[in-house]
């Protein structure tokens, strides 16, 4: 009898034990499981050929311009920070007609254009000019444009826009886009850190926040890049919306003004300090020319041609010290010579419109045009832009 009871106590702890055990197998096994599969991730990196794998140009239409969103429920869009992924979004990633005659456009959101439809923006308006050139092929303008004031964002673009055979590149820049100060304060920068510390260790670019962290091991696994695998999937997706409707920015229905009355202070506005060699006075090696010089030279190295453009500004007629909120006068007008220095120096094509649109056309920012008036600044592009392609 006592046999039987602690035959059938041994069976009831073998039973619990169990039950215990099997659990604890299975989290094991998962545990093991999701660590092996995070190294077999960060060996083979799958999300390099991912990028490059996109249901626009395919399933639905490629976008005018690289996705960029404030209200990305709204808009069909999302913010992206890999360039591959963007750019095989956009409508460059088609193949090349052959008579066509491809033309970059590189800038800030005045490029892309910010509260304005695609249909708006300067490459649209220059590709609704139908401009030819005289052995026939057609002139096409392609939006790589990204609403951040940054050279170094543009050559990182640029790098990339290479691959796509273009003809020839348009740069538009002003002040705030060459302040060695304030070259990398964005997501979309930071994200390129491998590209971008290639750049810095064979350029040596005066650049005041290098280094930048480096991204942890982490960073290069399947838990580490689960977000940006989730965008990858939610950009193919709202492309239906995108394909459907040709919305990709929310414009508000209300819109604040730029500052109209400025202050009197001789202070640049940047977001770090920056450091001039002589007081109140900028000189071309105070600026990141270097980044634009590196980026024409990769240009003129492939026989191609490039447009250096200064872009519009709004100009106060209200403070004696200022242009706009942007710049002192003492400094904006020292840039523009400082670029036409260097411009000229360095045989760049070069078109200086930083008056050449309306004060009372601007919109929410100092560089930002009316409809109407960005596609009349568009239009007064082509002049120079085909001079400089017979340059």
């Amino acid at each position: 009898m006592a046999a039987n009871s602690r035959w059938r106590l041994d069976a009831a702890r073998t039973v619990s034990e169990q039950r215990v055990i099997a659990p604890l197998r299975i989290v094991i096994k998962a545990v093991l499981l999701f660590i092996a599969l995070n190294a077999v991730y960060y060996v083979v990196q799958p999300m390099r050929l991912v990028n490059r794998l996109s249901v626009y140009n395919t399933l639905v239409p490629g976008r005018e311009r690289l996705p960029f969103a404030d209200y990305p429920d709204q808009s069909y869009n999302l913010s992206i920070l890999n360039l591959d992924q963007m750019l095989a979004s956009h409508v460059i990633a088609r193949p090349k007609a052959a008579d066509e005659f491809r033309v970059v456009m590189l800038g800030d959101s005045a490029v892309w254009g910010y509260l304005l439809e695609p249909a708006q923006t300067q490459a649209a308006c220059l590709n609704r000019l139908d401009l030819r050139l005289a052995d026939g092929r057609a002139v096409k303008f392609y939006n790589l444009g990204y609403p951040k004031l940054s050279v170094i964002k543009d050559l990182l673009i640029l790098q990339k826009a290479l691959n796509y055979q273009p003809d020839m590149i348009i740069w538009a820049t002003t002040l705030a886009s060459v302040y060695p100060s304030d070259q990398l304060d964005f997501e979309l920068i930071k994200a390129q850190y491998s590209a971008l510390a290639a750049l810095q260790e064979q350029y040596h670019f005066n650049l005041y926040q290098w280094p930048l962290a480096e991204p942890d091991w982490l960073s290069r696994t399947f838990w580490g890049q689960r977000r940006e695998i989730a965008n990858w999937l939610r950009y193919q997706i709202v492309g239906i919306g995108w394909g459907a409707t040709d919305i990709d920015h929310e414009i508000p229905k209300f819109v604040t003004p730029h500052v109209s009355n400025v202050s009197e202070s001789t202070d640049p506005l940047t977001v770090n300090m920056m450091s001039l060699r002589r007081a109140n006075q900028i000189v071309p090696e105070d600026l990141s020319f270097d980044v634009m010089k590196v980026g024409i030279d990769w240009v003129k190295d492939r026989g191609l041609s490039t447009l250096v453009v200064n872009e519009p500004i709004y100009r106060s007629s209200t403070s004696q010290a200022r242009w706009n909120m942007y710049y002192p006068k003492w400094a904006y007008d020292g840039y523009r010579e400082a670029l036409r220095v260097t411009a000229e120096a360095q045989g760049w094509a070069y078109v200086d419109k930083w008056d050449a649109v309306s004060p009372d056309l601007f919109t929410d920012t100092d560089f930002h045009l009316t409809a109407d008036a960005n596609c009349a600044y568009a239009a007064s592009l082509s002049e120079p832009i085909l001079r400089a392609v017979n340059k």
